[in-house]
């Protein structure tokens, strides 16, 4: 079983990760993100945790269409998250949305599809972006 303090310490090194993610020039982004998705890069994978669903309660932004949206995300993992709105949306609609890091001060913009449909929201898969 995990700990509290694991998750805490966790949590504290994804957002470590982020920040040093986003002091890089988009060149480095892009030769970090080759080297992670290269399968030799983690021999064995990554394993289980990969989608391991956290809390992440957080106001988000999102576009589909040109309909610029708002929704209250419930939890995360690395591919995907559900999103409280009311806004009507079908299977499959493509949208980018707004992630806010922990310190609100910058946002990473994701693009998703929508694989669920709740009646209190929707849940979203990541997309990966076009090399």
């Amino acid at each position: 079983m995990v700990s509290h303090d694991d998750l805490d310490c966790k949590e504290a090194v994804t957002v470590r990760l982020i920040k040093h993610i986003l002091e890089m020039s988009e060149q480095q982004q892009t030769t970090l993100l080759k080297q992670l998705e290269d399968p030799s890069f983690f021999p064995g994978g990554f394993g289980e945790r990969d989608d391991i669903r956290r809390p992440y309660i957080n106001e988000i932004e999102f576009e589909s269409k040109g309909r610029f949206c708002k929704g209250a995300s419930q939890d995360i993992s690395g591919g995907g998250m559900f999103i409280k709105t009311n806004e009507k949306f079908s299977v499959g609609n493509t949208i980018v949305l707004k992630i806010p890091f922990t310190d609100n001060q910058k946002q990473i913009r994701v693009p998703a599809e929508i694989v669920r449909i709740a009646s209190d929201g929707i849940g979203v898969e990541f997309l990966k972006a076009a090399d």
